[in-house]
């Protein structure tokens, strides 16, 4: 899978790791998780979902009556490591988190988190306070000039933050939640998005 490009004509990889050369001076880049570019073939069926190109959101709308976003928070807090590699960040600094839940015929079907710097919410960003209820991918696919990193997944285990808040719409504790994630691009401003497949996805219509 290539990389899209910036509209500065910089690929997003080349961006990255600039990124990552400042960071890693903090920190080895060791202990970072691992996301991967390829999804193993073990997870077949939720690798329809896992590689959906376009909006995620509208292809949930396709396959259910009901569409609803529930809004958990959207708060200051302190980056996770890998966060700030990505973001180009020192490590902990405080960074704005979108948190919700998307929900198909009332039933959780993915977990969103999104997080962008302090400094780029003000600017590029901006209309990201005020999504409220509506969907991220509203903005994301109808901004023409917002370019899209390579996807990554990962395998999330009971021990991992995002697992942890993942599992509070569910009734069951899967011994792991599929997720996925991905830089946005607007004016080089990077907004990190990472997705998180609830069980219920894979009940949803063909």
């Amino acid at each position: 899978m290539s990389d899209i490009y910036v509209t500065n004509s910089e690929p997003v990889h080349h961006v990255l790791r600039k990124r990552a050369k400042i960071n890693r001076k903090e920190k080895s880049i060791s202990h970072m998780e691992t996301w991967h570019t390829i999804l193993p073939v073990i997870d077949r069926p939720y690798a329809h979902w896992l590689r959906t190109q376009g909006s995620l959101t509208l292809r949930i709308q396709e396959r259910c009556d009901k569409f609803t976003v529930h809004n958990v928070q959207n708060c200051m807090a302190s980056a996770t490591y890998d966060e700030a590699i990505l973001l180009g960040l020192p490590a902990r600094q405080k960074i704005y988190t979108r948190e919700v839940f998307l929900y198909a015929d009332d039933l959780p079907v993915v977990y969103a988190h999104s997080v962008v710097t302090a400094q780029h919410l003000r600017g590029p960003w901006h209309a990201l306070r005020h999504l409220g209820s509506r969907p991220l991918g509203e903005l994301l696919f109808a901004h023409p000039l917002v370019q899209r990193s390579a996807l990554h997944f990962h395998a999330t285990r009971p021990n991992h933050p995002l697992y942890q808040r993942a599992i509070n719409a569910l009734n069951i504790l899967p011994p792991k939640l599929w997720a996925r994630r991905s830089l946005f691009i607007l004016h080089r401003a990077p907004l990190l998005v990472t997705e998180i497949f609830l069980p219920d996805i894979l009940n949803l219509k063909k």
